[in-house]
């Protein structure tokens, strides 16, 4: 006598998940709004996770369970880790874009237009310091992201730079024989250079020549550094 189909179907051994299968989907969300809040909630705990465990060292699901979201979610919206890396940089990034593009086009001086970014990027530290952790050793130095100068929002802030460096060369306010452009690259190096002497610890702590070395202190020297060095006093100067 055959068996039932329900008795039939018990029966038959199911076909193995695979691991690289993709996740399902999570359902719809009521609202924008909630699709918003949802990706704000994803995008804050990427950054915690991106700081604590770096790239290589995070998984989605460590992310989806600190977020507090299924697991599915995370892919929904991020795609996959490239992705949710790309969107912490672009959401992040773009807020220090637009406000450097409003100090370059301000009317003032070189001086203080540079002084204002410096001061500016030492405040997001101080804010948001895992925030710039994971921009300046995730997403900067990640190969499989490529080089973060072509990122638009990146070369956005190069091109402000330089527009403030080409205009204090007309006024006389950057020494005779410094290229603008290249200058641009020597600034924005040094503050990478700046933060990753505070984000770099070992095990939580940072090294006794990194303890003698306060934020505030950086920030000071690195506008010194500035105003006395490729700044001239509102003449050109030779070098």
């Amino acid at each position: 006598m055959a068996r039932p189909a329900a008795s039939r179907a018990r029966s038959t051994p199911a076909t193995p998940r695979r691991e690289t299968a993709a996740p399902r989907l999570a359902p719809k969300e009521a609202g924008a709004s909630g699709r918003d809040d949802r990706r704000k909630q994803i995008l804050k705990a990427a950054v915690k996770v991106f700081a604590e465990k770096g790239y290589h060292g995070c998984r989605i699901s460590d992310v989806a369970e600190e977020a507090g979201v299924a697991y599915g979610l995370v892919y929904h919206y991020y795609g996959n880790k490239d992705g949710l890396l790309a969107s912490v940089f672009d959401t992040n990034w773009a807020f220090f874009a637009k406000a450097v593009d409003d100090i370059a086009d301000a009317h003032t001086s070189m001086r203080d237009k540079l002084s204002q970014i410096v001061e500016l990027a030492f405040q997001a530290f101080e804010m948001a310091p895992l925030v710039v952790k994971v921009l300046v050793l995730e997403f900067g130095r990640n190969a499989r992201l490529g080089e973060a100068l072509d990122n638009p929002a990146v070369a956005r802030v190069f091109k402000a730079i330089t527009r403030i460096f080409d205009e204090g060369k007309k006024t006389g306010e950057l020494h005779e024989g410094i290229d603008p452009a290249a200058m641009s690259v020597l600034f924005i190096g040094a503050l990478e250079t700046a933060f990753v002497s505070f984000v770099l610890t070992h095990n939580g702590a940072r090294s006794k020549l990194q303890a003698a070395v306060s934020l505030d202190s950086m920030k000071k020297t690195l506008i010194a550094m500035l105003h006395r060095g490729a700044l001239g006093g509102g003449h050109a100067h030779g070098l």
